[in-house]
């Protein structure tokens, strides 16, 4: 019997696999096309993307609300594919409290410039209360796993903007797939864009450059200094990084996905000069 069950299980018959322990892959859901407060909708321009990916959890716009003294905020909705929202508070004088409409619990509450993010994770439209003296804002963001497929910024297609430089991600020590391109943009600063894009999901991941043409390794890119580009909060889809402006891509030969946490090179790209 045990064999038997084995069978019936592993084969994942009449799909007792999934029934029992959970389809290994998840439904497809459409992506982010926004970290702004959009969500998950997809923007008339711009359509829905369906997909298995899941991206290691970011935090996206959803509103920023403003207001003095007490009262309830319209509504704002929680998306029902996020994981949870937050709010933050600021204010210009005394206290501020923050909570749920109809909920006793209080999400924020204390003086001005000392208050910590309040978390919640009901989903839907949404009222919250606040008390406080005088003037306040709230900004309100929400969790979500999903990538992030964000259209080319106006900069990159601008008459003057140029291509500086293209590569493809290969595998360094965790999976990879996607391209990167780097834009020298009209007004001489310059831009990183991933496309089809997914790493390993993990927290605090950085986008580097590196001088070497083609790192084989953690050791290898550590042998020789780089440079921070951005952090990769977002680990799938198509997304839009500014290069700081002390930085100059074209000294460098390489873009690695860098975790400092365990300081692992997880992925890199050879960058190929546009002639």
């Amino acid at each position: 019997m045990a064999l038997a069950a084995s069978a019936l299980v592993g084969g994942n018959a009449f799909g007792s696999r999934e029934w029992l322990m959970g389809s290994v892959t998840p439904e497809a859901r459409p992506a982010a096309v926004s970290r702004g407060g959009e969500g998950a909708t997809a923007l008339p321009s711009v359509p829905a993307t369906e997909t298995v990916l899941r991206s290691q959890p970011w935090w996206q716009e959803v509103t920023t609300l403003e207001g003095t003294g007490t009262g309830s905020t319209q509504p704002f909705e929680i998306g029902a594919e996020a994981i949870q929202w937050r709010v933050t508070a600021t204010c210009e004088t005394g206290d501020v409290a923050v909570a749920v409409a109809g909920q006793e619990e209080t999400l924020v509450e204390g003086p001005c410039g000392k208050t910590d993010a309040g978390y919640g994770t009901d989903t839907g439209s949404t009222v919250v209360e606040v008390r406080a003296d005088g003037p306040w804002r709230l900004q309100v963001e929400q969790q979500v796993d999903l990538p992030l497929v964000e259209p080319p910024t106006p900069a990159m297609q601008a008459p003057g903007t140029v291509t500086a430089a293209t590569g493809e991600f290969y595998r360094l020590d965790q999976r990879e797939t996607g391209r990167v391109t780097i834009y020298r943009l009209e007004d001489g600063s310059h831009a990183v864009r991933l496309d089809d894009f997914f790493v390993t999901p993990n927290v605090d991941l950085e986008i580097r450059l590196s001088p070497l043409e083609a790192p084989q390794s953690t050791a290898e890119f550590m042998s020789a200094p780089s440079v921070w580009v951005a952090p990769l909060d977002v680990t799938a889809g198509s997304m839009n990084f500014a290069v700081p402006p002390d930085v100059d891509p074209g000294q460098y030969r390489s873009v690695v996905i860098w975790c400092p946490l365990i300081d692992s090179a997880y992925a890199a790209a050879s960058l190929t000069r546009a002639s």
